[in-house]
This record gives C-alpha cells, structure tokens and sequence, in this order.
C-alpha cells in the first residue's frame, strides 16, 4: 500500500534577495495510512510550515510532496481543491465564523464535501459534537462559549465529514487535562478504526502515547525524538557547564548584552521545555506501560530464540537486598511475580559474580530452588543464566532461560548468541528500570 504522505527532500524558503530566510532543508520522511505521528520540536523550527504544504495550503518550492495519492508540486488548482477535501485540518486559532452556532460551523464542513441534506447535516454535526463533549453547547453562539470549547468546535469541523488524514496544529493547547486527553483519544479512534492518517504537531506531553511514532524538527532538518532530545539535553548540560566554569551562571547572565541575554533565556527554556516533557512522558503510565509490554515481548523472542521453553529477566534491587522478576514469560503465560534474595540460588549467583551460569541437571545442582517448579508445576530440567550490564557495565540485570528443547541442554554456542541480544535489551530493561524506580511491585 501507498504511503499517505511521502515527503522527498523537500526545502522551503520565505521572501526573496537579501530577504530570503530558508526554513525547511531537505526533509524526507513517509507516513503510512492508518499512521499516527506527533511532530515536535522549538518554535520557528518549521513544523507549522511542514504542515501547511502537507496539507496543500502552501504551495511547494522544491522537492517531491505526495499527498493521498497525488503529488503536489505544480499541481493544478482542482488537484489541490480535490486533496484539500480529504483533509482534516485542525489550528491553533480555531477560524469559527462568529455568526454561526457550533453546530452551524461545524455544518459547514459537510456542506464543503458535498453533502446536502439538511436532516444528515443536522445528525452528523450534532453526533460529532456530542462526540467532543459538547453535547449541551450545539446551538451556542462562539460568544458563549469558552477557548477550549470553540476549539473543540473547531475539531468536530474538522473530523465530521470523515476525512481521509487530519492536519493538527497544537490542537489540545486550549484544553484542560482532560478535554485534550477525550480530543487525542477521539483522533486515535478515528485513525484506528478508519484508516485516517494523524500528523499532529504539539508540545503537550499529556498526549504524546497516542502516537504511533514521535519524530522532530530542529532548525528545519528532520530527525527523531529521541535525537532532538538528545541533543537539545546535552546541550543545554553544556551550556550552564560553561557558564559555570566562566565564574557562575549569575555572573554570566549577568555580563551579556541584552540582545543575547534574551537569545539565551530562549534557548535555555524551550531545551528545558522539551527536557520536561520527556520527564513527563517517562512517567506516564502508558509509556510505561509500552515499555514493560516491549520487554515481555523481546524476552519472549529471546527464549524462542535460544530454544528455551521459559525465559525470566531479574532485577537487581539492591537497596532491598532483593531480585524481583518483572517479566516472566513462557507458553503464553502471565508473568510471574518472584523474589529472591539478592545472594539465593543460581540467579544470586550470577547477579553477585557477574559470571554466567550453565546447570545441565537443575535438580543436581545444590543452588538450585524448586519452590517456583512446586507452585507452578513446571519441571525445570537446565538452566542458562546470564548478566545484563548497564552502561557503566553494573550488573543490574539477569536474564534465566530454562529448559533447552530438545535432548541436550544448553551449551557454549547458546551463551554466545545470547551475548548478541545482551546489550540491546540492557538499554531498554535499564530505561525500564529507571522509569520504574519507586513503583516496583509491594512485597507480599
């Protein structure tokens, strides 16, 4: 299936001569139908500018912009009119007619697509009202209703006619917590269920798990999330190092001009804008929940790999002198909350050494515990045990895969593959674990 929007090196520029200012370079990046992508990044990196030849509002300088189908650039004006149709659009300043009741602008849309009659226009617009939580509010006038609600207006304009993609500039930034979270969630209904491509620019970190990818503008180059934080945290880090090292942040902030003073003070509160709403999306609960469901699954794969009828992850919790398993999974199973004693059995073992441990006869060995095998019925035959290191090469982690299929037991090759998969799953159980400190599970 065709992408819904592919964007081939596209670069943007605004005025002309000595004026020319360049805001996008070369940007590429494909969205699936179906697909739900936030976009971020500072103000003035070019994020509204991406949206508005997206959506065929602005006509494209260079590069390729395929859209639904259609590519834009040069297009004829009935293309675009017959694109712009299929778009949702959704902006900051919500463009409500002032004469008309919410239900009358959001009326609008269906009379724009083509629909005519009055009773369908009536049905459809109050649903869609109803839908954003205004159910009260369908015959208002923009006077009587609040910013958030004329906003939420403006979203049921835009979803009424059914669109093929929606365009959405900041559109939870007027509502409260949760009349953007029923807004965010409404758009991830109608992407799910109808195949409606979202791409969503914002800095509300309230909704950022709806996405389905988070990808970044900075200073007019595409790069993912991830990065753009990266880089924007180290270099904020950098930043007051330097003012430190130079006699101290007062004194710095102090001496520069104001000009630069302002340029700073810029820089320093969106870097740590965007620091924070990554802080706050490691604390939500459906991030974190992502996270620990990824780890299920990779460790899944991992005893599915090695040939392992069940694989287990231990964390070391060494403030409660304890390994807890967050993730114990083998034929489908739930996990299996254990816990040990940091220094008990062959897990302790290999979490106190750092070395890995092959068992061919489990019962044989004099470190092994059958309390598991008697409370779940398994029968434990040998055993694989092996660290995971963070970072700054800690044990912090043991992985346990039991039972080798087939007649022998696990072996030096087994241990070598499992060496492949160590580091990348040790950054994302460590991503895990830090996010996790003081919600792991309540001793029972």
């Amino acid at each position: 299936m065709e992408p819904a929007i592919v964007v081939d090196r596209v670069s943007y520029s605004f005025g002309s001569g000595a004026l020319r200012k360049q805001i996008l370079f070369d940007v590429s990046a494909e969205i699936d139908a179906g697909e739900i992508v936030i976009l971020t990044g500072p103000s003035g990196s070019g994020k509204t500018t991406l949206l508005t030849l997206i959506g065929a509002l602005r006509s494209n300088q260079e590069g390729g912009l395929r859209v639904l189908g259609q590519e834009l650039r040069a297009a004829n004006p009935r293309l675009l009119q017959s694109v712009r149709r299929q778009i949702g659009y959704i902006f900051q300043s919500h463009n409500l007619l002032d004469a008309l009741t919410a239900r009358q602008n959001v009326e609008m849309s269906l009379h724009l697509n083509g629909s005519r009659s009055g009773r369908e226009l009536r049905r459809r617009s109050t649903a869609m009202l109803e839908a954003v939580g205004l159910g009260d509010r369908i015959d208002y006038y923009l006077e009587q209703l609040s910013g958030g609600q004329r906003q939420r207006v403006a979203i049921a304009r835009a979803l009424v006619s059914n669109p093929r993609m929606i365009l959405a500039d900041e559109p939870t930034a007027s509502l409260d917590k949760q009349s953007g979270r029923d807004v965010a969630e409404l758009m991830q209904r109608l992407a799910k269920e109808h195949a409606v491509t979202v791409l969503l620019v914002t800095h509300d970190a309230r909704i950022l798990d709806i996405a389905d990818r988070i990808i970044s503008l900075e200073d007019g180059r595409l790069c993912s999330f991830a990065d753009a934080v990266a880089s924007n945290t180290r270099r904020m880090m950098g930043l007051l190092t330097s003012a430190n090292r130079r006699g101290g942040l007062a004194r710095r902030v102090e001496e520069v001009p104001d000009h630069e003073f302002a340029q700073l003070l810029q820089e320093v509160t969106g870097e740590s804008q965007q620091f924070l709403e990554v802080i706050e999306m490691a604390g939500n609960e459906a991030f974190q929940s992502m996270i620990e469901q990824a780890l299920e699954a990779f460790t899944l794969r991992l005893g599915s790999v090695l040939k392992s009828e069940r694989a287990s992850l231990f964390l070391v919790d060494e403030a409660a002198g304890e390994l807890w398993s967050k993730v114990a999974q083998g034929d489908g199973t739930r996990p299996l909350e254990v816990r040990v004693p940091i220094t008990a059995g062959i897990v302790g073992r290999v979490a106190s050494t750092g070395v890995a441990l092959r068992v061919d006869d489990a019962y044989a060995h004099p470190l092994f515990n059958r309390a598991v095998d008697d409370e779940t019925g398994f029968r434990t035959r040998n055993i694989l045990c092996a660290p995971l290191r963070n970072r700054q090469g800690r044990v912090f982690a043991v992985a346990e895969l039991l039972n080798r299929r087939g007649a022998k037991p696990f072996d030096e090759s087994d241990e070598a593959r499992f060496q492949e998969f160590a580091a990348s799953i040790g950054v994302l159980l460590e991503a895990w674990w830090r996010m996790s400190r003081g919600h792991a599970p309540a001793r029972t």
